[in-house]
């Protein structure tokens, strides 16, 4: 439960949080680079993890698309080339569609 909640933070915030613990490190010193630190490495993570994120749901777009055009083209043994290119073309409209929206 945590973990959602700081994450929405550091998406919402962390830009304010850092900035506010750079100041704190500007006129603090040594004090508040711990502070400084862990915002820093939360944004990070934060950044990495939306990154990684991402990469997989492509990965599960064009996974799905390839099965689904398997799928057709073992469902319609007799499809000509027109047809399956077709088919292949409208597959990839869809999954360009998917990806726009990840």
């Amino acid at each position: 439960m945590a973990l959602p909640l700081l994450t929405g933070l550091v998406d919402q915030h962390g830009e304010t949080l850092q900035q506010a613990a750079l100041l704190a490190y500007l006129k603090q010193g040594e004090e508040a680079q711990p502070m400084l630190e862990a915002i820093t490495t939360a944004r990070l993570c934060n950044n990495v993890m939306k990154s990684l994120s991402k990469e997989d749901q492509y990965e599960a777009a064009r996974t799905e698309t390839t099965l689904r055009i398997a799928k057709w083209i073992k469902e319609h043994p007799r499809a000509t080339q027109g047809q399956i290119r077709d088919e292949v073309m409208k597959e990839i409209e869809i999954f360009k569609e998917k990806i726009k929206n990840i």
